[in-house]
This record gives structure tokens, sequence and C-alpha cells, in this order.
């Protein structure tokens, strides 16, 4: 390691100097059994972008914590969890890059080193380089990774939990259900088959699951049936929907206690208890039994239903979701009394939060739980998680709640861990004042699982403003990196919620229909420099992936909707770029934009195939960038040109239109010729091209401009149509004229 000491701050993974030492559990007794930090893959944010080194270092630093396991989940789209049954390959998405995968949002860009802070970047596609595998190869690459990375964790002596979806359509193929005779699966409702694990055939389907995870992945300590909250195959089962074996065992169960008809989703919690026996019979068979099989979901109503009909002795394994409303769960002692009520007779884990995918994920972590040990022995917990995906600045939370179950620690109150976190993980004593009031006061903001990443109003900004210059001074005088990074982050945070909050009175302006207003509050608004100074903040002492993903999605997820405002006030022009794009029909709330940033860091969306229904052409040999791609139009297609993303209308008054067209392997005019019609508020200009003959050759880029003149507010229509050969579009801008 090099003798530096790194700001990784946020959880886990600090490159320590010699000098700079580290105080962890190694050697310290613990108080609880299962301690485990647990990373989930979806986001460019998240683990879904980590190389090999960078899953070693956070277990390595999880380690050192005091933590004894760690934890990855897997959607049923992702490559990692991969199997074959009956010679037939389960199918797969992604791992989630800048490129391809689209799970929860996940946008693309063409050039990520064009983005708004880009310099973070040494390449054009940022993700790891098992997502980047060819397509036939995504499975081996995920699973090498992985399998490297669960080595490396065992290697340490810590525990591997692998959580598993068992209950969405993408866990239960139609191609591999379908090899099944009818016999051995049933419906859910009118919805998708369903194996039934209690038929022969049925079994073998989990058999070939189990079997090819514990060959893929060997090190799993404890392999975890997961499932949904509801709206899922298998949880939204009705007792009527079972087969009828199944429901003659469910009224005999309600018959001895009639109030397992009432529990939450019972029915479907009967089912899932169906699969967690296979999953035991196959690890059994796998010749893993040394290997634990668990069950686990989002919240705690699960408990009663599963502990009823999941096999003795299986852990549950909750995510105390309750904490994006301020009410964790374990925060109180009702909350509490439901996990002891059945963690007296079968372990149970909560999953604590240090940040929250739909609301929270920006900022501080969730304050630390005082008397965390206490907590938990009031809940009768067998232990603890922690789920994230970014790292800094998590750290304190990790810390924090690790040394609260180590005997010389036990339950430290969060001040005392404050300063220890200071001296011992930052090597800057002088901190530990700051960093309890920031852990107290400081904003968590924004979300990872949407279109956008403010979708709600920010409340109280000026507020928020003003406890960012408050905490601000008590770093006068602070000197080292660490001080550094967080005089960037507050100034970070100031800066975006004064952007943001002119941005929502400039919505508010335009609402109410005063768009002379709403153009003055936008151009006080510098989102492009916001982004810069999370870029600069965040390269103190060495990025983290998460901070880039942060990055891209600062760009992807946020100035677009700036862009897009701007368009609509007539303050920048609406810029369309053509050519292919890329979509996973088995992401889950699938991303739906891609992006072209030019060498100028304009913002263009791309449309492709999946968006205008034309076919795509490259031309790398193009001279001009935004010319080796382009739609290739062989019947009549018409472009409503309106504002990027959400599509809006144009305010009224002059535009100029700039139509850019190529072509990539004409030898000669009149080999493609075309019509361009341009509408506008009842208008029509009419052109014909020969882009070979008037660019002078083929891979030149044409430019043609149209003047356009909207009466009201509207959009432009721009047909294309073939006369000889196919068509080929490059892109458009539409400017609004300076009045």
């Amino acid at each position: 390691m090099k003798p530096w000491i790194s700001l990784f701050v946020g959880a886990l993974w600090v490159v320590f100097s010699a000098e700079g030492g580290f105080s962890g559990a190694l050697g310290r007794r613990p108080l609880v059994a299962e301690r485990i930090a647990f990373n989930w893959h979806n986001f460019l944010s998240g683990c879904s972008t980590w190389n090999f080194e960078d899953w070693q270092q956070w277990t390595e630093q999880s380690q050192k914590y005091g933590y004894n396991a760690i934890m990855v989940h897997a959607y049923g789209n992702n490559p990692m969890a991969g199997f074959t049954f009956e010679g037939r390959s389960k199918p797969v998405g992604y791992l989630s890059t800048t490129v391809k995968g689209r799970d929860w949002s996940t946008m693309h860009v063409n050039d990520v080193r064009r983005l708004i802070g880009g310099e973070v970047f040494d390449r054009p596609v940022f993700g790891c380089a098992a997502g980047m595998a060819p397509d036939d190869r995504r499975v081996e690459a995920a699973q090498a990774l992985m399998g490297r990375v669960f080595a490396d964790a065992a290697q340490r002596g810590m525990g591997v939990y692998f959580a598993v979806d068992v209950d969405t359509p993408t866990a239960n193929p139609p191609e591999l259900i379908g090899l099944l005779p009818e016999s051995a699966r049933f419906k859910a409702g009118k919805g998708l088959w369903l194996p039934n694990p209690d038929t022969p055939e049925g079994y073998a389907y989990y058999r070939a699951q189990v079997g090819g995870l514990f060959k893929a992945y060997p090190q799993i300590t404890t392999l975890v049936v997961w499932f949904r909250r509801g709206g899922t195959p298998w949880m939204e089962l009705k007792t009527t929907d079972l087969p009828d074996a199944w429901q003659k065992e469910y009224a005999a169960e309600v018959a001895r206690a009639a109030e397992a008809a009432k529990d939450w989703h019972s029915a479907g919690l009967f089912a899932i208890g169906k699969i967690v026996r296979a999953f035991e019979r196959a690890r059994n068979e796998c010749g893993a039994k040394r290997a634990r099989i668990a069950a686990g979901t989002w919240g705690f109503e699960f408990l009663p239903a599963s502990d009823r009909f999941f096999p003795s002795g299986v852990p549950l394994i909750g995510l105390d979701y309750d904490v994006i409303r301020e009410k964790p769960q374990l925060g109180s002692a009702e909350g509490r009394a439901v996990l002891a009520a059945v963690g007296a007779h079968r372990p149970v884990i909560p999953i604590i939060w240090a940040q929250h995918d739909d609301a929270h994920y920006l900022g501080r972590p969730y304050t630390p739980f005082e008397d965390f040990h206490s907590k938990l022995v009031d809940a009768r917990a067998a232990g603890f998680g922690v789920i994230h995906w970014t790292t800094r600045p998590l750290g304190l939370f990790f810390f924090s709640h690790a040394r609260q179950v180590f005997a010389d620690t036990r339950d430290e109150p969060l001040r005392v861990s404050c300063d220890a976190f200071a001296k011992q993980e930052l090597n800057e004593p002088e901190l530990g004042g700051y960093l309890y009031k920031w852990i107290f006061e400081a904003p968590r903001f924004g979300r990872e699982t949407g279109d956008r990443l403010i979708d709600r109003p920010l409340t109280n900004c000026s507020a928020v403003v003003a406890g960012c210059r408050e905490r601000l001074k008590l770093l006068d005088g602070a000197k080292g990196a660490h001080a550094d990074y967080y005089r960037g982050w507050e100034r970070f945070v100031a800066a975006f919620f004064e952007t943001h909050d002119l941005f929502q009175q400039a919505q508010a302006a335009l609402t109410g229909n005063d768009k002379a207003q709403a153009r003055v509050l936008m151009a006080r608004c510098d989102p492009e420099s916001v982004i810069r100074q999370y870029a600069a903040f965040s390269s103190i002492g060495g990025i983290t992936r998460g901070e880039q993903g942060l990055v891209v999605s600062l760009n992807t997820r946020w100035l677009v909707y700036y862009v897009r405002l701007r368009q609509i006030l007539g303050m920048e022009p609406v810029r369309y770029d053509f050519g292919p794009t890329s979509h996973d029909p088995l992401a889950q709330a699938p991303g739906r934009f891609t992006f072209f940033f030019d060498g100028e860091r304009h913002v263009w969306q791309t449309l492709g195939a999946e968006e205008t229904g034309a076919e795509t052409v490259d031309a790398p040999l193009a001279q001009e960038e935004i010319a080796r791609h382009g739609l290739l139009i062989d019947k009549p297609i018409t472009l409503n040109v309106r504002s990027i993303t959400h599509p809006a209308a144009l305010p009224s008054g002059d535009y100029q239109l700039r139509l850019l067209m190529s072509d990539p392997d004409s030898t000669a005019a009149g080999q493609r010729v075309f019509t361009v019609s341009v509408r506008a508020s009842g208008d029509e200009k009419d052109a014909t091209v020969d882009v070979f003959k008037e660019a002078g050759g083929a891979n030149r880029l044409l430019e043609r401009v149209f003047p356009v003149t909207l009466r009201r507010p509207d959009g432009v229509a721009v047909t294309v149509a073939p006369v000889k050969g196919k068509a080929v579009i490059s892109g458009l801008a539409l400017e609004r004229l300076k009045e």
C-alpha cells in the first residue's frame, strides 16, 4: 500500500500509512455473532462498477472495522446468478455500465470524459471490466469476478452471504420454466407459470440453480432466499392459486392456528417456504451442508408467516426499511418486540441503512443508533448488517455501529465515536467536534432509483445553506486532506441547495406563466459549476468508484433537467443526436435515456431504433464525430422536436433549425436522395437533399438550416422521406433566436 492516508472516509476502503495506523476490531471480543457489510448490485455508484481491487479493499476495511461477513444481493437478471437448466442458460441482463445495462434508471452516455466534471475519468466507458465483457461471456465474466471476491473474503475468514431473488419474473424465466411438464408447474393467477418444488421435475429446477451457485461460489456460507414485499408472482399468490396439495396443507395449518390466514402475505410466504425447503435439500445434495439457507426481504412484516411456514432454524433477514420515514423499527420498543417474538427461537438479523436509495442517497449517512447493542439485545437479534451503495462519506456510520457491539466499547456514545473516528481513521483528531455536529445536522437528499436525482421538492434550502456555513466555521484552522474534503463537501452541498432552490423558483414562475421571471432565475442557475465542485472535492485523496458514478448521475439525472427547462424557456437549443442506443429488456425500472456530450460539453439526447422505429447506422470513417452514426431511413418518418427527456412545448418566437446529414457509403451523386419537410405553426418548408452532391463526397457532414417561427408554444415537426436509396440523418439542433 502507498504510504499516505487516502481520504476514503466513507467507510470501506482507506489506504493507511504506517504512521497513521488503524485501530481495528481484530482481537477484540464481539458481543453479537453476525456483523455484515452489505452492498447491493444495481447502480453505477454502487458495487456494480467495482473491479476486484475495489471489492478486496472493501472486504479488508469491513473486517478491520469489526464486521465478520460480507453480503451481496443479485436480482433475478444479474449475470452473477446465472445457471443452466436442461441445457438452457438462464436469461440474464447486464452489470450496469454507461453503455450496457439499464437497471433502476441507469442512463447511458457516449463518453463519460465529456461530462461536466468528466476529468475524473480516464476512459470513455465507466463500469467494471466484467460489465464490459462480450454479451455471450457476461455470465462467465461476472462469476469469475465475484468468485475472486468471495474467495478473498473466505481467505480472510469472513463469512459470505449471497442473496438471490426467487419470486420475480426474471427469477422465474418462462424460457426455463416452460421446459417442465405442466404437472410440475402451476400458474400464478393468469400470469407466469411457476415451478412446483414438491414435484421431482420442479425440484430439479431449484437443484440446478442451487448447484450452479455453489459450484460458482463454493465460499458461500449463507445462501439467502430473497423476495420482495409484494407485486411479484410468488408474493401475490392467493390460496386458490396454490396447487391442490398445497391448498390442503395450508388449510390444515389455518385449522391449527386461525391467525395464520391473517398473516402478512400468508399464502405467498407459505409457497416461498416450499422454495426454502427446496434450497435446503439442494444444498445437502450439492455437498454444501456447512452453508446455511436463510431468507430475507424489506421490512419485518414477513416475520410471523415466515416463522410459521419456513423450516426451523432458517435465519430471517429484514431490511429496516422504515428509516426512510425516520421511523426505523429498531428505534422503538414496539418495533423491537416484533423482532424479539421471532428472535426468541430462530436467528433474526436486522439490516440497517447507512443511506437510502429512494430518498436519502447523497449527503451524510443516517445518524447512528445510540445504545445500539442494547437495542439488538432487546430485539433478540442474532446480529446486524449495514446496507449501502456508495462508501464515502459513510465511514462514521459503519465505525460507530461496529464499536458498539464489542465488549470494550459496548454502546459507546456517538460523541466518543466521533472523536475516535477522527483520531484513528482520519488522523485528524481536531475533526471530532465537527463530525458530531455534521452527523446530526447535515442534509441527506436525492435518490438513485428514478429518472431524476431530485424527484421531490428540496425544502428549507436557506436553512441548509446556513447550516453548511456554520459547520464550515468549525473547520477553520483545521489542516489535512480530510478537513479539505469536508470543506469541499459543505461548499458543494450549499451550492447544490442554492442552485436547486433557484431551479424550483423558476419552475414555479413558469407554472404561474411568468416566463420572464423564470428566465431571470434560470440565468442565475449554474449547475455545471456545482458538478465541477463535486468532482473536485471528491478527488481529494483519490476519487472512489461511487463518487465517479455520482458524477454520471449528476449529469444524466440532474443537469439534463436544467437543460430541459432552459429549452422550455427558449434559453438553450434543443439538440438531438441520432444513432444506436442500448436497451435491456430484463432491467427493472430501466433507464430510458441516452445522451451525447459533444466536445464543448453540450447535451444532446440520442434517439435510435427503440425511440424512432428507424434503423441505425454506424459510419466510423466520417470526419465529424456526430456524423459517425445516424438513422438509416427507408420510409417516411416524422420527428417531433420538443424539449429533451420528457418532451414539452417550446416558447413562441423565431428559431433556426440545423439538420445534420451524412452519407457514409455512396460513391456518386444521386444514390441517396430524400426530401425534408419542416412544419411549425401551420407553416411548411420543403427541401430535396442529395448529401453526397452537396457535401462534396461521402463521410462528410452536411448542415441544412431552416428558419422556423412558432406563433404559439409548440414544437417543430421534421419529416424525412426517401426519394432514392435510404436517407441518413445524424442530428438536429433547434435554437431560438434572440429577440
